[in-house]
């Protein structure tokens, strides 16, 4: 028990430091506190290393909680009928907790039937996790309709300019000439260095620690991947089509696997965060299942370091993908007889170019605008600004940072 005592000290000690010696932000996200003014679970979502201990313990702050990171190499190993030890520690440690924060719980097979035991005790509990099947099990029937879940991406380019101080000047909606400048310049540096917020606090090369232990922990190890650098491999071919369609068919006979293999292999990408698919919509529903689906990258540091691709065309459509799922929104994209849509998502169709005047902007993306039916139509460009023939088009780094406005 002493053992486990140090542990959770060691472990709350460190915490309680890092917002002592690192600078912390606020996050764009909503009120997520307010699910937990009853007995609730919190369950914050997300790529490994995008901030959710951390934000989880920004909305426990003021609060007497129990903490438990189970990624913690001294609790490798650890059984479910172990959790109750820990249980007892917090309370002999840090008295009668209401709350508990538990880091990568789902290291611990069995753990829901605990959390759900904890919930019906009275406790309010904020848990977070690398892997998005995580509610898939016991938890999302246990607990019907009494957990939310959460997903956090690493900084959008709000996050990131709040995070560098950069101060942005405006009446209204209109920019001084200054901060416009300083606002382009630090798109080009997020394009290249990306959100993940130790990558910006340490260095660009911790990008590459940060995939290996995405690929190793969060994927290998739970699908018991044996051909471990050709599975490394995949995952990088897989980066390398962001913003295009990937098919997984093409792809098992181009690296002799099996269907299965190809597809488990895919979908651990996703489970893991590392990429977000978009679905052709088509009035089939089946089609829409079986047709490619586009890939797109969770941040823009591993498309520069690890795909090695600078594309700002492909970047910026990626860029939108991230944004629109930020917001929650489902992506869905059009392809049709000599064009396509980037994005349809609910009434409005978007396309990405990277055109900086009129003359610059493909015709084939206004007139696939012109042969579909939407409430909205808008043209994120690099910094061309206007509207015309009802379409909107809008440079992107406006829309960016007032995502909302345009919808």
């Amino acid at each position: 028990m002493n053992e486990i005592k140090q542990v959770l000290v060691d472990q709350k000690v460190r915490l309680e430091r890092k917002f002592e010696k690192e600078r912390i932000i606020e996050r764009d996200t909503p009120n997520l506190k307010k699910y937990l003014s009853q007995p609730n679970v919190l369950a914050i979502l997300g790529v490994r290393r995008s901030g959710k201990s951390t934000l989880a313990e920004m909305l426990l702050r003021g609060e007497n909680f129990g903490y438990i990171n189970f990624d913690d190499d001294r609790l490798a190993g650890i059984k479910v009928e172990d959790l109750h030890k820990l249980e007892k520690a917090i309370y002999e440690l840090f008295g009668e907790v209401e709350y508990f924060l538990f880091d990568e719980i789902h290291n611990v097979d069995g753990w829901e039937l605990f959390v759900s035991r904890l919930r019906e005790e009275g406790k309010k509990i904020v848990i977070t996790g690398s892997n998005s099947k995580m509610l898939s099990g016991e938890l999302a029937t246990t607990l019907t309709g009494r957990h939310i879940n959460f997903t956090l991406f690493p900084f959008s380019f709000s996050e990131y300019l709040r995070f560098k101080g950069v101060r942005i000047e405006k009446v209204k909606n209109t920019y001084t000439t200054s901060s416009e400048g300083i606002i382009k310049r630090e798109l080009e540096n997020y394009m290249r260095e990306g959100g993940f917020p130790e990558v910006l606090k340490i260095s660009e090369d911790f990008i590459f620690t940060i995939f290996s232990d995405i690929v190793y922990k969060d994927i290998v190890q739970r699908l018991k991947i044996k051909r471990i650098e050709l599975f490394r491999s995949f995952a990088v071919n897989i980066i390398k089509y962001f913003s295009n369609e990937v098919s997984l068919s093409r792809l098992s006979k181009t690296l002799k696997l099996s269907n299965n293999t190809v597809e488990e292999w895919f979908n651990g990408l996703i489970n893991a965060y590392i990429i977000i698919t978009s679905e052709r919509f088509t009035g089939k529903p089946r089609e829409g299942m079986t047709s490619p689906k586009k890939v797109y990258v969770i941040d823009p540091g591993f498309i520069s370091s690890i795909a090695l691709d600078n594309s700002k065309g492909r970047i910026m459509e990626n860029l939108v993908a991230l944004q629109l799922s930020r917001m929650g929104e489902k992506l869905f994209y059009v392809k049709g007889n000599n064009y396509e849509i980037d994005f349809l998502v609910r009434d409005k169709a978007i396309q990405v170019t990277y055109a900086s005047g009129k003359d610059e902007i493909p015709k084939r993306e206004i007139e696939g605008l012109n042969k579909i039916k939407a409430r909205k139509k808008i043209v994120i460009t690099w910094d061309y600004e206007d509207e015309m023939q009802e379409i909107k088009f809008v440079p992107i780094w406006k829309f960016l940072l007032n995502t909302q406005e345009y919808f």
